[in-house]
């Protein structure tokens, strides 16, 4: 089974998406909470040279702008400070899929876990949003707890404490589908195509139509989403436009319902990713026998 090639209108909604996403989230970035970072990063090369008051000094400009957040919302737990992406994109059909899982099932039934994780992890395909964020509330307690360690010259231990402040900066993911990025901009063409016109052509609504299915069905088969409650309703509406597009109904409107349902879904990814738990066993309690 080949994949079906993406329309080239599609293919830079796609990118202005993905651009759209990442841009969201760097516009979250506080450049207090950035320049309060520095500052830390520059105590410690002053705690290093043994300069007292330079690094008092530079503690207190850091409190200052930490201070200012604090002031604008008491309430703020976490501040964006750094925001990164990393794209993972499963090149291959829905054969390949399966022959993957069937590999893995295979694999890890003969024991060799490794292998199959080599596997597990290409069956991905992805935009990933890394955002390092400050704990504006208890990041100040934690600087303002070093400067008596400065004060008294105790130059190690305090590098110590900021070092390990430093390691306290909370590290979240979104993880959103590409294949569900591409559907959604497949049929946000196509409803640029029919809104309010009786007569769109047909084939290319087809095309798009064709296309987002594929990529649903993809994301499906990757495991993005649940297939009762997410891909059902979507797969059915298709059906539902398919029909219309093969027949002689009016086009007037018919990918509006189907947009909707697809932005709904694609924000629902759209949201720190909770890492699915290690499972463990667990212990079963022995009766004593008398």
């Amino acid at each position: 089974m080949s994949k079906i090639k993406e329309h080239k209108e599609v293919t830079k909604k796609v990118q202005k998406a993905k651009d759209n996403y990442v841009d969201q989230k760097d516009r979250q970035v506080v450049e207090e909470a950035v320049d309060a970072l520095n500052l830390v990063v520059d105590v410690i090369e002053h705690l290093k040279e043994k300069k007292r008051e330079d690094a008092l000094a530079t503690i207190e400009k850091a409190l200052g702008k930490l201070e200012v957040l604090i002031a604008r919302d008491p309430n703020l737990q976490l501040v964006p400070v750094n925001v990164q992406e990393q794209i993972v994109d499963f090149a291959g059909t829905l054969d390949d899929i399966s022959a993957a899982k069937r590999e893995v099932v295979r694999l890890i039934e003969e024991g060799e876990v490794q292998k199959a994780r080599d596997i597990m992890l290409n069956l991905a395909s992805e935009l990933d949003i890394y955002v390092t964020a400050l704990p504006i509330g208890t990041y100040p307690v934690a600087i303002k707890a070093i400067i008596p360690l400065i004060e008294e010259e105790k130059y190690e231990e305090a590098i110590t404490l900021l070092t390990e402040a430093l390691e306290t900066l909370a590290l979240e993911k979104i993880v959103l589908p590409l294949p569900i990025i591409r559907a959604e901009q497949a049929i946000l063409r196509a409803s640029e195509l029919t809104k309010d016109k009786e007569d769109a052509q047909k084939e290319e609504l087809k095309e798009l139509t064709s296309y987002a299915k594929e990529q649903l069905l993809l994301a499906q088969a990757l495991g993005y989403g649940k297939i009762e409650e997410d891909y059902k309703p979507l797969l059915e509406e298709i059906e539902k436009i398919e029909a219309i597009l093969g027949g002689e109904e009016s086009t007037k409107n018919i990918f509006e319902d189907l947009k909707t349902k697809l932005s709904s879904f694609m924000a629902s990814f759209n949201k720190a990713y909770k890492p699915q738990a290690m499972p463990h066993e667990e212990k079963k309690e022995q009766s004593s026998q008398s």
